[in-house]
């Protein structure tokens, strides 16, 4: 059997239903007993759409294997669901992996190339919003968790995620 083809690319704003496909399908999986049931339930519509703006920021990837998008992330210096930034402090943004790709090293991938990037445009800081089972993913990569807290995800709907950070000295 031939390797397969990975391809990493900027992702496009013409990328934004594949990669919502793809987020909704791994999302789908984080009813692990972590969250509430109905809670998730209600929140993955909104958790799932690919964000424009990432989209056009120039630091949001697509993994490919052989021409099916596998996995997808990024970063900025803006802090998610804002414009807001702070000196020397970048953020991990939106990561996912396919249920048919998990386990292959494609998000560490990624999330090293995101950790490279930020630490030579002159972030000092990586910070993550992360799900409560990405928790072991980010700390293998020497994130620590900070605290817990609630996202708003729509009216009277909140979700649990996690404070990480890690040194990019």
């Amino acid at each position: 059997m031939d390797d397969p083809i990975i391809v990493v690319r900027t992702a496009k704003p013409e990328d934004q239903d594949v990669l919502s496909a793809l987020i909704a399908a791994a999302y789908a999986r984080l009813d692990n007993g972590q969250y509430d049931r109905a809670q998730l339930s209600a929140a993955l519509p909104a958790m799932s759409k690919a964000n424009p703006r990432l989209l056009r920021s120039g630091t949001y990837y697509v993994i490919e294997v052989d021409g099916v998008a596998a996995a997808c992330g990024g970063w900025s210096f803006e802090q998610p669901g804002s414009t807001m930034t702070e000196d020397g402090v970048a953020h991990i943004r939106h990561f996912a992996t396919h249920p048919d790709f998990l386990r292959r090293g494609l998000a560490r991938s990624l999330l090293d190339r995101c950790l490279e990037e930020a630490r030579a445009k002159g972030a000092r800081i990586m910070k993550s919003q992360a799900t409560l089972p990405a928790e072991k993913f980010y700390e293998s990569a020497g994130f620590r968790t900070r605290c817990t807290f609630n996202v708003e995800m729509g009216p009277g709907l909140e979700l649990p995620v996690l404070d990480m950070e890690k040194a990019l000295a």
